[in-house]
């Protein structure tokens, strides 16, 4: 039976990342959920921050746990799916920044870690994770008052640059943020070739770091090939 072989060339991910921070003049984190999409995120984080990268994103605590063994102290990670039940001495004993969704999140950061980092991810639009804009309204002066470091939000359309969605996420991510004061992140890969409205101060870089294409005429890619 034959078998696929991927050939990973941690320089060509380098060079994309690379590639998308001298776009903005934000800074560039780098997503690697999923063990690095699947190519160790140990390798994939240390190489990154060998070129700069300080902060990166993982889907939960259990991911962040092993990539702060790889990296050590110093480099942010932050955790998509915020601080779920249990996970309390994950993100104390390993430095972890959970993105709080909820109300419910929300309360249970504040008692069991009072100081503790954290961001929150707001629903601009996408409907997959975060406060919509009614539930964020009702707790924002609470969450304010515990001095969270990132406000974040994910555009669901931003492969088609000509979505309606796009136009209609950032507008309501303002609406949600403007005059907060606090670092933002609206765009991930597709978000930063969209123009410069889109990455504010923070930017998350994922599948373009893999060698992803969503708007391949833009922009030139390193690919890490599977044959």
């Amino acid at each position: 039976m034959s078998t696929a072989k991927l050939t990973i060339n941690l320089d060509a991910l380098v060079t994309n990342w690379q590639n998308l921070n001298a776009m903005t003049n934000c800074e560039t984190a780098a997503v690697v959920k999923a063990n690095g999409y699947g190519l160790d995120a140990a390798r994939v984080a240390k190489a990154l921050a060998k070129v700069g990268a300080r902060n990166f994103f993982v889907a939960a605590a259990e991911e962040g746990v092993a990539l702060r063994r790889a990296l050590g102290p110093g480099p942010g990670i932050s955790v998509f799916s915020g601080h779920m039940e249990g996970d309390a001495k994950l993100l104390k004993d390993f430095q972890l920044t959970p993105m709080l969704n909820s109300l419910d999140q929300m309360l249970r950061h504040f008692e069991a870690l009072p100081g503790h980092d954290f961001g929150v991810q707001l629903d601009s639009g996408m409907n997959r994770l975060g406060m919509e804009p009614a539930e964020w309204g009702a707790v924002r002066d609470i969450a304010l008052g515990q001095r969270p470091v990132l406000l974040m939000s994910h555009l669901a359309c931003s492969d088609e640059p000509a979505h309606a969605m796009n136009a209609l996420q950032l507008k309501t991510f303002r609406d949600m943020t403007d005059g907060l004061e606090l670092p933002r992140s609206l765009a991930a890969t597709g978000g930063m070739l969209l123009g410069r409205d889109y990455p504010f101060d923070l930017c998350r870089p994922g599948v373009g770091l893999y060698g992803g294409r969503p708007l391949p005429k833009r922009f030139r890619w390193c690919s890490l090939t599977c044959r």
